[in-house]
């Protein structure tokens, strides 16, 4: 067992995961912006990306670059310089850092060197998105960005369309349809799902509908902004039918000119009880 405290240690570096606004500045908070100014050095995904978001807020700390290009490489960098005294402030392009974002791979270095890791809260447009779906925000299930290629993307649908928990991944617009398309090849086309756009942004959109509902959208609409799209869970109900009703089952295929053993065989199969126990039943009636 490991035991870390944040707050307590004077002398040793300290790595501080700072969530940055998914859109709209308003969204930075006190605390990130004081840790963003304090911080020897600021880890960012994207130089370019953070260097805008910091110039606004006023914050002109040295940068490093730290991405999932050169994470392995960078990584034994930053660590020494956090052995040294230094405070890191790791940032992802928007929203919270380590989620869909090479983060993680310093948090774990961290650890592995007793350094402190201090995490801020703050946004983050899976959340911002799952609280105003209107599905159930618990429990839930969070993909990220789903592979490309259509039959692994199935792979992960099949998962969803069992989930009794709400689903949620993000997709670029360029891709949106085609992984929509894949979608309604695997999940019924009467699930609800919904897709969030440009979140906190001017053109903040929630489109709410069936899968089939949401394909015929986009045939005439082309995707605009990066989407989250959430699955509602699968709240299908499974009826056991009682021992009689299966019995009866079996009966009519009998009549009908099937075999009483491929009868049992079939329905015991369809309704995912013991065949054997189907036959007991069947000759004790």
């Amino acid at each position: 067992m490991q035991a870390q405290s944040s707050f307590n240690e004077k002398d040793k570096g300290r790595l501080y995961l700072v969530p940055t606004p998914i859109g709209n500045l308003e969204d930075i908070t006190l605390r990130a912006k004081r840790i963003l100014t304090e911080a020897d050095y600021i880890a960012a995904e994207d130089t370019r990306t953070s260097g805008i978001l910091l110039e606004k807020i006023g914050v002109h700390n040295k940068m490093i670059s730290f991405h999932k290009y050169n994470s392995k490489e960078r990584a034994p960098e930053l660590i020494k310089l956090l052995k040294e005294g230094n405070t890191i402030a790791e940032i992802s392009d928007a929203g919270m850092p380590v989620i869909s974002d090479p983060g993680y791979i310093l948090v774990q270095e961290c650890i592995k060197n007793d350094i402190p890791v201090v995490a801020l809260p703050g946004p983050s447009a899976f959340a911002t998105a799952l609280i105003a779906s209107g599905f159930d925000a618990q429990p839930f299930t969070y993909y990220g960005f789903l592979p490309r290629k259509s039959s692994e993307q199935k792979e992960y649908f099949e998962m969803m369309n069992q989930a009794r928990a709400t689903s949620i991944f993000y997709e670029a617009p360029h891709r949106l349809q085609k992984t929509l398309k894949t979608l309604a090849e695997v999940i019924k086309p009467d699930r609800k799902i919904v897709l969030a756009r440009e979140l906190t942004k001017i053109h903040e959109e929630y489109l709410r509908g069936t899968i089939s509902e949401i394909n015929e959208y986009f045939t005439k609409n082309d995707p605009r902004g990066e989407f989250v799209v959430l699955v509602s869970p699968n709240d299908d109900e499974e009826k056991q039918l009682s021992w009689d009703e299966l019995i009866k089952q079996v009966a009519d295929r009998v009549e009908a000119g099937e075999s009483k053993k491929d009868a049992i065989k079939l329905v015991a199969k369809a309704n995912k009880v013991s065949k054997n126990e189907l036959y007991d039943k069947y000759h004790q009636n």
